[in-house]
């Protein structure tokens, strides 16, 4: 899950003021991809964060110790005590790919309840818009920040939704809606996304973005003018690439796992020998409970029959 994938505006301004997301967005970005405008998240992260803690609504702080400890044994694969990087990576691989998938079929039950195996695009825009006037979306003049953003991330919903509407019915099936909903995982939906971020606020044309174009998208995204960091642009030019936006913004599953993998295992190798102990991770409660390794502590919500 990332993160932040900062595309989907209302989803970032949720995620911005949850203890459990900032936690999370210090190693990574939230690639969540379904642009929640109606203001509704997918995803509950609100109700973990007393998990930081180890003290949730349903028990004390030494049972979700406890129940951190029974996920560990579950990523130690072979038994032996310690979680090598391999058993690490690969049961976060899992666990993303697992919250990829249900936030797709819950979306997908949302937006086709008679189940007729295909997503229209006004059931979409519906969910994902709400009561946003979409005339005022096609309109071409240059409207407030917030509602030019908007407009944007129609406009690039609508351009990806074409390109894989193949027979121009004006919908996709459950295949095609999930390659839409992740255009990480698709080199022509990746450029369409990315090319929409910098084509609308690249105002001197040159095909990247300067930190003053990108003061100018991030406030539109979230209110509040961000400027380039050191992590988009990584040649520290002063301006992000198409590269660099495609490796922030869209990276792919192998690169968000590697980094959540590396992530955790530098918080909970307190001895550095490249292992983790049950104990280590249960010391790096917070980490794990912010992590995608634990659905983002939903997992530690669970009985401990249910783990």
């Amino acid at each position: 899950m990332a993160r932040v994938f900062l595309i989907a505006t209302c989803i970032v301004l949720l995620m911005i003021g949850s203890f459990a997301d900032k936690e999370y967005e210090t190693h990574g970005h939230d690639h969540h991809h379904h642009h929640d405008h109606d203001g509704h998240d997918h995803h509950d992260h609100e109700s973990h964060k007393k998990l930081f803690t180890g003290e949730d609504m349903d028990g004390s702080e030494s049972e979700q110790h406890e129940k951190l400890r029974q996920v560990a044994k579950q990523i130690d694969t072979d038994q032996d005590g310690q979680i090598s990087y391999d058993e690490m990576r690969s049961y976060t691989g899992e666990r993303v790919q697992e919250q990829n998938n249900r936030e797709a079929d819950e979306l997908i039950a949302t937006l086709d309840p008679k189940q007729t195996k295909k997503i229209t695009f006004d059931a979409y825009v519906r969910d994902s818009f709400g009561d946003f006037d979409i005339n005022q979306l096609a309109m071409s003049d240059k409207p407030d920040p917030s509602t030019r953003e908007t407009r944007r991330l129609y406009k690039v919903d609508k351009q990806k939704w074409e390109y894989l509407d193949t027979d121009g019915d004006q919908s996709l099936s459950y295949d095609e809606f999930r390659r839409f909903l992740r255009p990480e995982d698709d080199e022509e939906l990746g450029k369409i996304e990315i090319n929409s971020m910098i084509n609308e606020y690249d105002q001197d044309n040159d095909g990247k973005l300067s930190n003053p174009e990108y003061l100018k998208m991030t406030e539109a995204e979230t209110g509040q003018a961000e400027s380039l960091s050191r992590e988009l642009d990584v040649n520290n030019d002063g301006f992000g690439d198409f590269q660099e936006f495609t490796n922030y913004y869209l990276p792919s599953l192998v690169s968000t796992v590697d980094q959540e993998t590396e992530h955790l295992l530098k918080e909970c190798d307190t001895d550095k020998n490249g292992y983790c102990t049950p104990d280590e991770i249960v010391q790096a409660y917070s980490s794990f409970a912010g992590s995608q390794i634990t659905d983002f502590g939903a997992d530690l919500e669970k009985s401990k029959e249910e783990l």
